[in-house]
């Protein structure tokens, strides 16, 4: 916006002057300093708006930040899946057309739902020594690549695999010394195929993420150190083998560089974009990251840098506490699928959907 004309005021008003007869007053000398003073103000604003701008659109072109979008930076609610019982993990298929649900109470199935909301059909495991009730889905995640369906049960300690159209194909357990009374939580797979998990076996020492290879191959390494984390959930890999992990009870995001390097993380704190009691983690195609607050009652939208040593930056965050629509009871997983965003609303016994 260019400067403001003072002097058009000044110039209207000797004009009637004038025109009443009269001679116009001449402006005093501070008046012209005061008046040059705002016109000064006026022009170093426009020049750091540009300067700005410009510095934004460099960073871009070099491949730092990405320049915000011009669309709104948070979603909007848009409706609810209700027929799930306490839900935890949710999960889209790459088309979108199907949505799984674990549900932590009730039979404790993964109910699956189509894209409107209506159910479409249930997941469960073969029952153990004839007990049908001998299993507790948490998360779950869909291999791009097949479509098959990973859920992770942890009184089962393992990973149960179905195939797209509901078939139950096998159980997944790490074996071998690094795969031990692993019990499996968060899942999530990378681009290169690979399946990362969240296990919380044992003491607080075990607790780690491992990466089972393409296809559930026997290949397995370990993803962190010894102590690191103490019950990690949810938890999402870039396109650069980066991890961020909802170290749960240590109330902080954990970001590691694919050699399992801790390099930054985001914090428990009760100042803007600190966490409390982060549990669901997702990335969507602007690079913006997602980390539901089970506690807070929200989820956290961040802003991820080039640079996985620098800190995302904050960008809002939405829900809040309620009953109400586009509001939390204790919310866990999320999924995202094109510009829709999925959070399972635990206590309110539904998953929201959210969108830009």
């Amino acid at each position: 916006m260019p400067p403001r004309d003072d002097s058009f005021p000044l110039r209207l008003q000797v004009a009637l002057d004038r025109g009443a007869g009269g001679e116009a007053e001449q402006p005093s000398d501070q008046e012209e300093r005061k008046r040059l003073r705002q016109k000064i103000a006026a022009l170093s604003a426009i020049l750091v708006v540009l300067a700005v701008l410009a510095l934004l659109i460099v960073r871009a072109l070099s491949g730092h930040s990405p320049l915000p979008s011009l669309s709104s930076t948070l979603p909007h609610y848009v409706s609810s899946i209700y027929g799930v019982s306490q839900p935890m993990g949710v999960a889209v298929s790459p088309s979108g057309e199907r949505i799984y649900v674990t549900e932590s109470e009730g039979p404790r199935l993964v109910r699956v739902f189509d894209r409107s909301g209506k159910r479409v059909g249930s997941l469960a495991p073969p029952p153990v020594n004839g007990n049908h009730n001998w299993h507790l889905p948490v998360y779950v995640a869909v291999d791009p690549r097949t479509e098959q369906v990973y859920v992770s049960d942890r009184l089962r300690e393992d990973i149960d695999v179905y195939a797209s159209n509901g078939k139950y194909l096998r159980s997944m357990r790490p074996s071998g010394a690094l795969g031990n009374g692993s019990q499996p939580l968060g899942l999530t797979f990378g681009a290169e195929g690979d399946l990362y998990m969240t296990d919380v076996g044992g003491s607080r020492r075990n607790h780690r993420v491992l990466v089972i290879g393409a296809g559930g191959s026997k290949s397995l390494r370990k993803v962190g150190s010894a102590g690191m984390f103490w019950f990690p959930n949810g938890l999402a890999v870039d396109s650069h083998r980066d991890v961020y992990v909802a170290d749960s009870n240590d109330g902080r995001l954990a970001i590691l560089d694919p050699s399992g390097r801790l390099v930054s993380s985001i914090a428990r704190g009760v100042g803007e974009g600190d966490l409390n009691l982060p549990r669901g983690v997702a990335i969507d195609s602007h690079n913006r990251l997602y980390v539901v607050d089970a506690t807070a009652q929200v989820v956290d939208v961040y802003q991820l840098s080039s640079r996985v040593a620098e800190v995302p930056r904050y960008i809002g965050s939405f829900g809040g506490e309620g009953l109400g629509n586009g509001q939390f009871q204790y919310p866990n997983g999320i999924a995202i699928e094109g510009g829709r965003i999925y959070i399972t609303d635990r206590e309110n016994g539904r998953v929201q959907v959210w969108e830009y």
